[in-house]
């Protein structure tokens, strides 16, 4: 039993649990005294940070990201940031770039500010460079990775579950008629890896025809690499991909050569960007879930900063979002 679950059963918000519990704040008798029954309920003990009181604590929490300007490390950000705050914890926000020596020099820095924790967001910090450096400073506080595993002590892992999303949409995709699949990806990461494992593992169960193609990021990309396929003849009645803007430039081609969409192709994207939105027809996607994503690993944290024994890892099921274009 931690905060959120306790906001759950008051049907209060956390920041209402956390005012009770530190004894301030401006809150209504009735629901402090509703907030107050779960907690005797439960015999809950508030953990330090929950009551924002953690002793020789700096109270910050390191989140590190590649690429803020990603929309799923931005959405991810985002929602760890909110619920920390909530705990009355500061965040210290760092990009690195793709660079493994800027990567390195963050988390010295982090380090040497001595946060409470370092949470990484993406898969891409699962590098071979970096794991004598997050091994030796997991000595001193609690990691956690986003999509990614290291197993060393007092690491832990959040991971969505890539592998069955890329299953499911190929499930759904022959449920739908399709015979021949396309699979274009961006990313030769942890996470990367699990969804081409899920595309391969799938294709192979129903017998299909496939091909995969490996491509660099972006709309650009994925759109000259889907006009040289189709110029050389290929055909496919399905594409799916490893991230949406990689859909949406695969869907630029497909619907500049007059191929209709989903009537003779179905496209799927991932991530459930706000971009599976932007463009006609919308875009059938996996939801990632990333606020969950956040969410969980803040969750997590607090656990394990409360002293309670938590597993390693933790997985977070596919959901496909359908709309237009599958």
């Amino acid at each position: 039993m931690n905060i959120y679950d306790i906001a759950r059963e008051a049907n209060v918000s956390i920041a209402t649990v956390s005012r009770v519990l530190n004894g301030n704040g401006s809150v209504r008798d009735i629901t402090r005294q509703r907030v107050e029954q779960v907690l005797n309920k439960y015999h809950y003990v508030p953990s330090a940070i929950a009551r924002g009181m953690v002793t020789n604590s700096m109270k910050t929490i390191g989140v590190v990201s590649i690429d803020i300007r990603n929309l799923y490390y931005a959405n991810v950000s985002y929602s760890i940031e909110q619920a920390l705050r909530v705990l009355g914890f500061s965040t210290i926000l760092c990009n690195t770039g793709y660079d493994t020596e800027q990567k390195l020099s963050y988390l010295k820095m982090l380090t040497e500010k001595k946060v409470d924790s370092i949470i990484l967001i993406g898969s891409i910090f699962k590098d071979p460079k970096l794991n004598k450096p997050i091994k030796e400073i997991s000595k001193s506080i609690p990691i956690i990775i986003i999509n990614g595993y290291y197993g060393y002590p007092n690491t832990y892992s959040i991971q969505y579950e890539d592998a069955e999303a890329l299953e499911k949409s190929v499930d759904y995709l022959v449920s739908r008629g399709r015979k021949k699949f396309l699979y274009l990806y961006d990313a030769d990461t942890f996470s990367g890896n699990q969804k081409l494992l899920g595309f391969k593992n799938s294709v192979k169960k129903h017998d299909l025809k496939f091909d995969i193609r490996f491509i660099p990021p972006g709309i650009d990309h994925a759109y000259r690499e889907m006009c040289e396929l189709i110029n050389q003849g290929s055909f496919f009645d399905a594409v799916l991909t490893s991230e949406d803007i990689t859909a949406i430039g695969a869907l630029q081609c497909l619907l500049e050569k007059n191929i209709r969409v989903p009537e003779e192709v179905s496209v799927m994207g991932y991530n459930n960007s706000i971009l599976s939105l932007c463009c006609t027809p919308r875009l059938s996607t996996v939801d990632s879930l990333s606020e969950e994503m956040g969410k969980t690993a803040v969750s997590v944290l607090c656990r394990i900063l409360s002293g309670e024994k938590v597993e390693a890892s933790v997985k977070i099921g596919a959901k496909i979002v359908l709309r237009q274009s599958a």
